[in-house]
């Protein structure tokens, strides 16, 4: 059998509000159930006598599922990816933090098989870095439409990945050596369908609603030379800054959880979450 054509495989691209994003991984896609009414599924009983406990039967199949009703449709799925230099302000936390709508495309293959959703917003955002490693972001999309289009997959530019060293933590606790960071944006995304609207007969939601906004997250750190109770002085509202040498930005107003405590033979890490408060985001 001959081949024609072969697929060179994922490329990892998003263009995400304008800018170039190169995914570790992107999971985007249409969510919608055929409905069935249960009473009119009958019985499977196809069991012949032959077999141990059959029912005697002659092994006809009864028709099933025969009125059904397609349901309402969602686009939704998570993206990740490393930040860069290139990105500098990470354009979905800027998203993530007002609630904005955006249009997004994700090109597939290196054949330029691509597509691209309109009215996006993003449902949740977790920004993390670990000692050692380098910043990442995943993020929970829901959108309104989606269309395959023609993509291009000509972006060749080198980008430097923001490590460890590039991002600095700040805040009322002082420098204690902190192992790793992490924060989740949660915006209650609910997608809204009413009557009407859908002329087309798509059962897209007419609209994507922002809910409640909740910011947590947690600070980790090395526990080495100092005290297990030096965060309980902090009371009341305190702020966290997030700052990488490539243009992100991140200011958290929150109040500190109670510190958990650990022991063991590893060496001793302390987590301390934290959780958003007023104008969580600065």
């Amino acid at each position: 059998m001959a081949i024609n054509e072969i697929y060179p495989g994922y490329i990892g691209l998003a263009t995400v509000d304008g800018q170039r994003v190169r995914c570790n991984d992107f999971n985007v896609n249409p969510v919608q159930e055929p409905l069935f009414y249960d009473h009119t599924i009958g019985l499977r009983d196809s069991i012949p006598e032959t077999i141990f406990e059959g029912k005697s039967d002659a092994g006809e199949l009864n028709p099933q599922k025969i009125i059904w009703r397609p349901s309402v449709k969602i686009y939704q799925g998570s993206i990740s990816y490393p930040l860069t230099d290139e990105l500098g302000a990470d354009p979905l936390f800027a998203l993530a933090r007002t609630g904005d709508d955006f249009n997004m495309t994700f090109v597939y293959t290196c054949n330029k098989i691509a597509r691209q959703f309109t009215g996006c917003k993003v449902n949740s955002y977790t920004f993390s870095i670990t000692a050692g490693d380098f910043a990442t972001v995943q993020a929970d999309i829901m959108a309104l439409r989606m269309e395959d289009v023609g993509g291009s997959t000509d972006y060749t530019k080198e980008e430097k990945i923001v490590t460890w060293d590039d991002v600095e933590i700040s805040g009322s606790f002082g420098s204690i050596p902190i192992q790793s960071f992490s924060v989740t944006i949660n915006n209650n995304c609910m997608p809204i369908y009413t009557a009407g609207v859908n002329v087309s007969k798509e059962l897209n939601p007419g609209k994507i609603r922002v809910g409640m906004q909740q910011v947590t997250g947690t600070i980790s750190f090395y526990n080495k030379g100092l005290s297990l109770s030096f965060m309980e002085s902090i009371i009341g509202p305190t702020s966290i800054e997030v700052k990488t040498s490539d243009g992100f930005e991140m200011e958290i107003n929150c109040i500190f959880r109670p510190q958990e405590r650990t022991a063991s033979v590893s060496p001793i890490i302390s987590a301390l979450p934290f959780v958003g408060v007023d104008k969580a985001l600065g």
